[in-house]
């Protein structure tokens, strides 16, 4: 499924959301306009991510767990969207590091 910027945005939103939104706030935080949050709504009521309730966009528990797979909540901390299998024990400081030359890529090495 192809997702723009501005839809996660709105997912995000709502997946922080205590009781959900309205429409109205994602024109106030971030100025989209009304067919641009219809256009989002719309395609993740169909993939029943969101479901509306009174006048109020509310993300579904398949919408939390879209979110929380593809890892568009994070801290301010830079590293914490590395995915688990890539990461590795620290390196000292002043440690010196020789790298596995049978993983770096041979193009690479031809440089």
């Amino acid at each position: 499924m192809r997702i723009t910027k501005t839809e996660i945005k709105i997912l995000v939103d709502l997946y922080m959301s205590v009781d959900g939104l309205t429409p109205y706030v994602f024109f106030q935080r971030y100025k989209y306009t009304p067919t641009t949050v219809f256009k989002s709504t719309t395609k993740f009521q169909k993939k029943e991510f969101i479901t509306i309730e009174n006048d109020k966009l509310i993300i579904s528990e398949k919408g939390k767990s879209f979110v929380e797979q593809n890892r568009f909540i994070y801290s301010n901390d830079k590293f914490d969207r590395i995915p688990y299998n890539f990461l590795s024990n620290r390196i000292g400081i002043n440690v010196p590091y020789v790298p596995n030359l049978s993983k770096i890529s041979k193009e690479i090495l031809n440089l």
